[in-house]
């Protein structure tokens, strides 16, 4: 396919300009803990007077800049690191010149501006980035994301211009200085492709696939790769790419003297069980119109249904107000969820996203040592005062994010500072089961007071570690040996292997990567001038740019003419899908608001959107033959039928994961939900007798183990465990109904999936019988 490249025109006549970025191509490899990436930029232009092309872009999670190779016609050239005042001056003084020249330099909130000057008629130069970035983490596996697009962010100062072709921000220059942000067009159509093919380098792979991308995968000396499955896309979202492996253990990535682990938290424990105050903080800013609104309140009233009698809770919905469900914290009986119930019945999208407000409310709420559920878009910009707020209010914030282009970056700091965890899932995921899932996490920590020995660490890893998720540590040791983390209750013994040649660099650049994202997100206005040497010095020791050192490049050709200053011209971007365009722009002069979502692509947009992949790559996804009768029978007694569709095993060695063409949920999603938010306080369903709430339960509890969860796995285990532990507790049974629910018990912590069920609908205590073998 031919790039079409993008069209913008003078502002004083009605002449196109055509200035092409004309495509930007990811690679690299995904490791366990992060990922070594190259972006290449393809710039052109037509014109007869020499351009100066600016490109905003967003980091990824945990990322910095590593250098750049600017390549054209007869040169190839290297990027330098600089203090940023002089990179600065050797751009401009190469400007002056007439000489081709490069920046690449880091701002706040993780936004980049990437400018390549005197840019020539009919000259085809590439500038290829080095990036180091983070992954999310799971103890199942991880998910990548990289920008392709940058979204409009929300700030009490920002002022927006509709241009007529397209709308500008202007950000406060106080608080944020020089950085060009992009003209956001209302579509992507006829802009830079991209495309992407990248390694995987992660253990045994059992499935991989893509909420946003259609894809293909392919093995290449054993490895997997994943690419894009059309030959190219338009920059409106943000690529997503999720990796499952089955029985992760202990990953050890061994650099020279240096060495990362990643160990599932599995390896430590299980959380203790006590009592939680928890405060829910649901965005209900105009970003979240539409499907993740309602998905949202759904997803509450869900998890209000897997808190104990014991614990706590609280609402609070905020914009740029805040509106508080209760003024104190609530035990989680019929009757308060009831009134919750009826409180989120009430509140719906509107106005802007005033984050510090919602989770600050929830922490009072909440007090020392509660938890912080943050529903939210992220769409946000001064996030370093954000950060600097919550570090104070010494609570646990879990965030869970939703958009097409991200601030993963923002909420992955957020939770990071506070000891919580932070997930962030696509517009066209369910945003309820992501935030059920995530709320599951909330628990007390499997193990604290983490010490090491055997090594020594720049920063000191995690003292706690949270299930669901791997605890992670740089070190440095000169020899292979043993390291130690012992914690009150237990230790563990890692064995550091020898030198990997193939991720030396990579481990030491990643340590740097994470500090440098670390460092800067405290650099609040007030801090800035204080941490910058810090910085300085980090910039310097690992070789990667940040907001303190730039890279720079100057190249010299025949023909070059001084005193010519160039014409600058920004990189337009369209609007990241789902995202209206006027919601931003439809008022010229007015403070930003934050923008709806669409629920949903539009149809002849969706193909090519990506649309929801779940493939597993590797093998079928079919259950048993009597756990789908099982399923049937239970969905019947709950006055549903759900027939699940059959799968199909893919070709083991190149697979192409055809998108969907609409965003549709399953009835089997909706029903688990429906269930889960259906838990009577002490964890049973509801019913008439003890033994007709038992087989209620028993059936439901059923259903959700044929779906894959457990009490310690699957984004319904928080629910699961509940209904066990009623189970367990539940009195006014006979001697025989008793040893049924005794064996299904059992059999639901052993994770037995020998289940057979007879013909009919519901299944009585006959049918259980027979079926356990009781």
């Amino acid at each position: 396919m031919q790039s079409t490249g993008f069209e913008v025109r003078y502002a004083d006549r009605e002449e196109p300009i055509q200035l092409a970025m004309q495509r930007l191509w990811l690679t690299g490899q995904i490791l366990p803990v992060g990922a070594r990436l190259f972006v290449r930029h393809d710039f052109r232009h037509d014109e007869d007077q020499n351009l100066e092309v600016v490109y905003s872009f967003m980091l990824p999670r945990d990322a910095a800049l590593r250098k750049f190779e600017v390549k054209g016609e007869g040169f190839e050239a290297h990027s330098e690191l600089r203090r940023v005042e002089e990179a600065v001056r050797e751009y401009e003084e190469g400007l002056e010149a007439g000489h081709l020249a490069t920046l690449a330099r880091s701002y706040r909130d993780g936004v980049v501006n990437l400018s390549l000057g005197n840019l020539r008629k009919g000259q085809d130069i590439s500038v290829t980035l080095e990036v180091l970035a983070g992954v999310e983490l799971t103890d199942s596996g991880l998910r990548f994301r990289f920008p392709f697009t940058i979204a409009p962010g929300y700030h009490a100062q920002a002022r927006m211009i509709d241009t007529g072709a397209g709308g500008e921000i202007e950000l406060p220059a106080s608080e944020f200085g020089d950085v060009i942000l992009p003209t956001f067009q209302r579509s992507a159509e006829g802009l830079h492709d991209v495309g992407f093919d990248l390694g995987l380098r992660v253990g045994e792979v059992s499935e991989i696939s893509s909420p946003s991308h259609a894809v293909r995968m392919r093995k290449e000396d054993g490895a997997w790769r994943v690419s894009l499955s059309p030959a190219v896309d338009v920059p409106n979202r943000d690529l997503v790419l999720d990796v499952r492996q089955e029985n992760a253990g202990v990953q050890i990535l061994s650099g020279e003297k240096r060495f990362v682990l990643a160990v599932p938290s599995t390896q430590f424990g299980k959380s203790e069980n006590g009592p939680r105050k928890v405060a829910f903080v649901v965005d209900r800013s105009g970003s979240m119109q539409g499907a993740p609104m309602a998905q949202a309140k759904r997803a509450v009233e869900a998890c209000l249904a897997a808190l104990a009698p014991e614990d706590q809770f609280g609402i609070i919905a905020f914009d740029d107000r805040v509106e508080p469900f209760e003024h104190r914290l609530c035990k989680p009986t019929a009757a308060t969820r009831l009134h919750s119930a009826e409180f989120l019945s009430h509140i719906n999208a509107r106005g802007g996203t005033e984050l510090a407000a919602g989770f600050a409310a929830g922490a009072k709420l909440v007090g020392e040592g509660g938890f912080v559920l943050v529903v939210t878009d992220g769409q946000v910009m001064g996030t370093e005062e954000i950060l600097a707020q919550a570090r104070a209010h010494n609570v646990r914030i879990f965030c869970l994010g939703i958009g097409s282009a991200s601030q993963d970056r923002f909420l992955a700091l957020l939770a990071e500072a506070t000891g919580g965890v932070s997930r962030f899932v696509t517009p066209k995921e369910r945003v309820d089961l992501a935030a059920v899932d995530l709320f599951a996490s909330i628990a007390p920590p499997v193990a604290a007071g983490i010490e090491l020995t055997g090594a020594d660490f720049a920063v000191l890893p995690p003292a706690t570690v949270h299930a669901g998720v791997p605890w992670v540590a740089f070190g440095e040791r000169a020899d292979p040996g043993e390291v130690t983390a012992s914690w009150p209750g237990g230790r563990l013994t890692f064995n550091i292997p020898a030198p990997d040649p193939a991720v030396a660099d990579a481990v030491r650049l990643l340590e740097g990567s994470r500090r440098i994202t670390d460092l800067e997100s405290r650099m609040t206005s007030a801090a800035e001038k204080s941490l910058e040497p810090q910085l300085v010095a980090l910039s310097e020791e690992y070789g990667l740019a940040s907001r303190a050192c730039s890279l720079v490049a100057v190249v010299k050709q025949a023909g070059d003419e001084a005193g010519a200053p160039p014409l600058t011209r920004v990189v337009p971007v369209g609007m990241p899908e789902g995202t209206e365009f006027d919601s931003y722009f439809g008022a010229v002069g007015g403070a930003l608001p934050s923008p709806p979502m669409v629920s949903a692509p539009a149809p002849d947009r969706a193909a090519r959107a990506g649309g929801i992949v779940r493939r597993r790559a590797m093998e079928p996804t079919s259950p048993p033959r009597a756990t789908r009768s099982l399923m049937r029978k239970a969905m019947d007694f709950m006055e549903g039928v759900i027939a699940p569709a059959p799968a199909q095993a893919p070709p083991a060695e190149d697979i192409v994961m055809e998108a969907e063409a609409s965003l549709v949920y399953g009835d089997e999603e909706d029903r688990l939900l429906t269930l889960a938010s259906s838990l009577e306080p002490d964890g049973g369903l509801p019913g008439t007798s003890p033994e007709d709430r038992a087989l209620k339960t028993i059936n439901a509890l059923l259903l959700f183990c044929s779906e894959g969860h457990t009490p310690t796995q699957g984004v319904f285990r928080a629910h699961v465990k509940r209904m066990v532990g009623f189970l367990e507790n539940l009195d006014g049974l006979s001697k025989d109904r008793g040893v049924i629910v005794g064996r299904v018990v059992e059999m639901v912590r052993a994770g037995d999936a020998k289940l057979a069920a007879g013909s009919g609908g519901a299944l009585g205590w006959d049918e259980l019988e027979r079926m356990i073998g009781a």
